[in-house]
């Protein structure tokens, strides 16, 4: 009876030795499989990390290329204007006669200001490019020289004072005047433009204080390079009108070539309020919206003084 229960004893210790040995078995078994899951996962995660971190970088360098290619054409296009635009006593600047295409030169005097922005937007939204005669009033807008620039349009200087009496006073002060204006247009665009207005036209009287000095003027700025352009048309915005008066005045221009009068100083929102509609206007009959360049017709006005 002793022998047969110790020979159970002992069955039963190696059943149960075989049993552990088969669960260490089994559980190491599972516990590579967990590392080996462990590691292909890692090796996944690692891969799609690397194509990520890879087609990020690949985005990246497509980004950079037509950046730069894009910055390089803007350049290019500034070189050009800085040298057909700049004033140079040697190169002719403008044309007096008008031509059979239909263009309107949208042109703004006495800003920059804090409407200039909104007018740039507007002129945005048409693909419609102008021509901004500035002066030296608000000298904290002085930057937007440069946006109406980079955005396309052309700079021309109507004086830094616009002081009849002081610019009229005599040849050295208007050019002094003029000089200083240069100087705050060089700094926003890198160089002189060739385009300016005279205050008031040369048509003006204002400057009868000083007799004869317009005639001499409009010898004298062309010597020295640049060229004044007058207007045939415009908003008639010099004096206070609601947008409805200037809309009116502003659309019934019939001519080819409308070299147009408009203001973008601080007091001029009815002209900010009736732009868009005076374009409409004239992109209906089939009109450009284009800024000044060295062929554009003058419009002189008959000198009066």
């Amino acid at each position: 009876m002793s022998i047969l229960i110790l020979g159970t004893v002992r069955e039963n210790q190696a059943e149960d030795k075989g049993k552990d040995k088969m669960e260490k078995k089994h559980k190491g078994i599972k516990e590579r499989k967990t590392r080996n899951n462990k590691r292909k996962k890692l090796i996944q995660y690692m891969s799609l990390f690397l194509v990520l971190l890879l087609a990020c970088g690949g985005v990246a360098l497509a980004g950079k290329k037509p950046e730069k290619k894009v910055q390089k054409k803007e350049e290019k296009k500034e070189d050009t204007r800085a040298k057909e635009f700049a004033v140079d006593p040697a190169r002719p600047v403008g044309n007096p006669k008008a031509t059979d295409e239909k263009v309107v030169y949208l042109t703004f005097d006495d800003g920059p200001s804090k409407l200039t922005e909104e007018i740039l937007d507007i002129l945005d939204e048409y693909d419609a490019k102008a021509t901004f005669f500035v002066v030296g009033h608000e000298p904290d807008y002085a930057y937007m020289i440069k946006e109406a620039h980079k955005r396309g349009h052309t700079i021309g200087m109507h004086s830094y004072s616009h002081d009849y009496q002081k610019i009229y006073s005599s040849k050295e002060a208007y050019f002094k005047d003029l000089d200083k204006m240069a100087q705050v247009v060089k700094k926003q665009i890198g160089y002189v433009p060739c385009f300016i207005r005279f205050p008031g036209g040369s048509s003006n009287t204002a400057s009868k204080h000083t007799p004869g000095i317009m005639t001499e003027l409009v010898e004298d700025v062309q010597k020295k390079g640049y060229q004044y352009y007058d207007w045939n048309s415009g908003n008639w915005d010099g004096a206070v009108k609601t947008a409805g008066e200037l809309i009116e005045t502003g659309t019934s221009w019939t001519e080819n070539n409308l070299l147009f009068l408009a203001h973008d100083s601080a007091t001029k929102q009815t002209t900010v309020d009736s732009l868009r509609t005076i374009i409409e206007h004239y992109k209906d009959l089939g009109y450009e919206f284009r800024a000044l360049d060295r062929q554009t017709i003058t419009a002189h006005h008959p000198v009066n003084n």
